[in-house]
């Protein structure tokens, strides 16, 4: 007959819990603190190894506690609910990753996945310890899907088509790469080593986080537009899933689906889903995602979504700048609510605890960083603010308006590049960012949602859409950008679009609940016009056109990087430049060529003196000059490249 061991209590249960993570984090810190210090050869042991011989050892203790009288009694004076562990666990780890990026920077390390791993792993906890009710058995799981089986299956249709839009000769449409891009991918590429390398650093209020991810689509797809393209086109179909929740949320599934295929197929996301040089495409996607957990969770009384909706704006900081205009938004909303919607706020202020809580314990790290680099977080708007960069008072003086005035006029402006302005700025198209019935069905949708602005869900949908154009209205300059930074209100248009149309059906007598055979032929014509519509706006009057770029000069130096890359050889390269085309003019030219090395040359073609295998390149204007000298000096290859009717440049082979 064997004995059987008693059974533990939970009070013993959690005094071994607590015991096995205190060991586990000081044997963490150990690990933190030894790799952080230089290697040192010739010792026994490495600095602070002892504190992880000490975790070690209150790790293997914890074992050992068995239900007697001692411990029961221990126990009951440090019982800690699962709740309040697992939240203390996320502070202690995002404290500990905080503590890592400090070390790692003076010794310059330059492998920060640990330092990911941990701050990962503290958001994880914190989602946890508010999870009552999230972990469903298998049995459940499929239970949903069958349930769902359609509305998924939809949905994925809508991403596969916005996947076909977005992927389609994604390396050569745009034919060419802008400045920013170019910049863009060489400073990915410089995420392994410096400042760069950690990933809380910001780069032009680019997250180093986000470069190192493209960086990391460098491994395996090489260092190609096709690559450097890659995250934004995945971030263009991860909106429409996106897009849908938050519609999904706010107006049912008919408005959700309705949003996500006027999304999907719109001509200004496609674009900027196909470029690297505007990050706010990835806002389209991480803010309808955030906003739509914190809603639904408030709405259902379930803290992990509020928690989960804070930890991705926490992460949003290290992608771009949007995350700001986020920030802003949530907090007057949450004062809004907490004003006028008390009956409905008042019993969720738990959840929206957990939403800031969330954000809080994963912004750490950021915010460590930002607090050490001011500069590099107000980046763009010193330089591109209406108050930093001293434009508001310039204009107020050239103008002698008041800065109210000026000020309107500015959120008049970034309203109306949605819906009138054409989408010129890092685009070239002459179509504003919404088509003519895009835009009508959005004017009414808008003046709708206005309406029952007193429905919460509307409240957060005006507070979107509103708090992103005022942002980019006021804060940022110069207006012809707004037709790209109103990416930021995109989504919610869309949405607000989505309700206009199904309003409109429903007042011609037309509704899902009357005519619902009428509806369905009637919304589907539309979209089907506008699919087609956009399409032909994007592939048909942009892409093969030659009007991206913004100017000659930026294209030029793209066709010359492309081209200084297919040179087989490592013998000089010189281009016959002038004041308006020269190397080093745009980023682009790096990039493409791989940091070829390419030599200005402002003198005649005569000063040269070049030897056989050289190339020579002549920049547009000096495009006869070399000519004229290939004919003086045969049985060398000559090379012409074109944009659109325009011979952008020359290449001759010295032979």
């Amino acid at each position: 007959m064997t004995d059987k061991q008693p059974e533990l209590s939970d009070g013993i249960k959690n005094l071994r819990r607590f015991v096995a993570f205190l060991g586990f984090f000081l044997l963490l810190i150990s690990q933190f603190l030894v790799y952080s210090q230089p290697v040192q050869e010739g010792i026994l042991l490495p600095p602070y190894a002892w504190l992880g011989i000490v975790g070690l050892m209150l790790f293997a203790s914890s074992q050992f506690i068995r239900p007697a009288a001692f411990w029961q009694k221990v126990s009951a004076r440090f019982v800690i609910p699962d709740p309040v562990f697992w939240i203390v666990a996320a502070v202690l780890l995002s404290v500990l990753a905080t503590a890592a990026v400090a070390l790692f920077r003076q010794f310059t390390r330059v492998n920060y996945i640990p330092v990911i791993t941990v701050w990962l792993l503290s958001a994880v906890c914190y989602i946890y310890a508010l999870s009552k009710g999230f972990f469903v058995s298998f049995e459940e799981f499929k239970t949903f899907l069958k349930n769902h089986r359609n509305e998924i299956l939809t949905v994925l249709g809508i991403m596969l088509l916005a996947a076909a839009f977005r992927f389609y000769k994604l390396g050569s449409i745009p034919r060419i790469l802008d400045g920013d891009e170019g910049l863009i991918g060489l400073n990915a590429q410089a995420t392994i080593s410096g400042s760069l390398a950690n990933p809380f650093a910001l780069w032009e209020n680019f997250g180093a986080l986000y470069l190192q991810m493209i960086n990391m689509v460098f491994r395996f797809f090489g260092i190609t537009p096709f690559a450097l393209r890659f995250l934004p086109a995945i971030s263009g179909i991860l909106a429409v899933p996106s897009v849908y929740l938050f519609g999904r949320q706010i107006g049912g599934q008919r408005i959700a689906l309705i949003a996500a295929i006027l999304l999907a197929t719109s001509h200004t996301h496609i674009h900027f889903s196909r470029i690297a040089s505007v990050a706010y495409i990835h806002g389209t996607w991480l803010a309808p995602l955030e906003l739509y957990f914190l809603l639904s969770g408030l709405d259902k009384r379930e803290s992990w979504r509020t928690a989960l909706g804070g930890v991705l704006l926490a992460i949003h900081f290290s992608v771009y700048l949007t995350a700001q205009v986020i920030v802003a938004l949530v907090l007057a909303y949450m004062l809004i609510a907490f004003l006028f919607l008390r009956d409905w706020f008042r019993p969720a202020f738990r959840q929206a605890l957990g939403f800031w809580g969330g954000f809080l314990v994963t912004i750490l790290p950021e915010a460590y960083y930002i607090w050490q680099n001011p500069n590099e977080f107000f980046n763009r708007l010193g330089q591109d603010g209406t108050f930093q960069s001293g434009w508001l008072a310039d204009t107020m003086q050239s103008t002698g308006q008041s800065a109210i005035a000026i000020l309107f006029e500015r959120v008049v402006h970034a309203f109306m590049s949605l819906i009138y302005y054409p989408a010129i700025d890092f685009y070239g198209s002459s179509t504003p960012m919404l088509s003519m019935i895009s835009a009508t069905i959005f004017l009414i949708g808008m003046i709708i949602s206005l309406w029952r602005t007193r429905d919460r869900g509307f409240l957060l949908l005006n507070g979107y859409f509103w708090g992103a154009t005022l942002a980019v209205g006021i804060f940022a300059i110069p207006p012809t950008a707004d037709t790209y930074r109103m990416l930021m209100a995109i989504a919610p248009a869309f949405v607000m679009a989505a309700i206009g149309l199904d309003q409109i059906l429903e007042f011609l007598g037309l509704g899902w609940k009357t005519a619902r055979t009428a509806y369905v032929f009637s919304t589907a014509s539309i979209l089907f016009s506008l699919l087609i519509f956009n399409a032909w706006t994007y592939y048909g009057d942009f892409a093969g056109q030659c009007r991206y770029g913004g100017n000659l000069e930026g294209r030029f130096a793209s066709y010359l990087g492309a081209y200084a890359k297919t040179i087989d050889n490592e013998l000089p390269v010189y281009l016959l430049s002038d004041s308006i085309y020269f190397y080093g003019s745009h980023a682009s030219t790096d990039f493409l060529s791989d940091r070829r090395p390419i030599t200005n040359s402002l003198d005649p073609i005569d000063a040269l003196a070049p030897v056989t295998g050289e190339t020579i390149i002549a920049s547009p204007d000096r495009i006869p000059e070399l000519e004229a000298w290939a004919r003086l000096h045969p049985g060398g290859q000559l090379h012409y490249r074109y944009d659109c009717q325009t011979t952008m440049l020359l290449a001759y082979r010295v032979p």
